[in-house]
């Protein structure tokens, strides 16, 4: 398992879907999210804490209740263009032992909006680095390619060009 650090997330609007960026040594991992999984990503990346729990703090809650910690979150298999995680939590017994350890599935949009708030590792099996990872210098060049995009007939004075119809790169499958 190769450990991710997450770089952050795109914001909704800039893709199609918003994407969570996840980074191992020189490669990085893409995985396509929704605009409210993106929110709770950002939000627990920032440590931002709204008034009323979200779901992902609701989870956490109860996981706490129940004597149960997240240990991790591993995305361990692309299939179809669909990737597939799960929590790993151990649950402690009265005299603080571990009892049992659970492995519960979960979408990775969701694993990792668990994990930023729990600030548990997140990891990838190597077989979804070698499928799914990008060398992460490409995260440079799409970054250039976005700006040259935004600055592209800056001088030609056509103030009818429609704007925001660029094609956005493909950041690889879903979650």
């Amino acid at each position: 398992m190769l450990e991710l650090q997450v770089l952050g997330v795109t914001p909704p609007g800039s893709a199609e879907y918003p994407t969570v960026i996840m980074r191992h040594e020189d490669r990085v991992l893409f995985i396509s999210i929704g605009p409210f999984e993106a929110a709770a990503i950002a939000w627990g990346m920032k440590n931002d804490k709204p008034a009323r729990p979200m779901t992902h703090d609701l989870i956490l809650n109860i996981l706490a209740g129940l004597q149960g910690e997240v240990k991790s979150v591993t995305v361990y298999k692309i299939e179809n263009g669909t990737f597939f995680a799960y929590l790993l939590v151990e649950q402690h017994g009265a005299d603080g032992g571990i009892e049992q350890v659970l492995r519960i599935d979960t979408r990775p949009s969701d694993g990792i909006a668990i994990a930023v708030r729990a600030g548990c590792p997140i990891y990838a099996a190597e077989e979804v680095m070698d499928e799914a990872g990008r060398d992460f210098s490409d995260l440079q060049t799409m970054a250039d390619d976005e700006e040259d995009l935004e600055h592209e007939g800056d001088d030609e004075g056509d103030e009818n060009e429609d704007e925001g119809d660029e094609e956005q790169p493909d950041f690889g499958a879903e979650d």
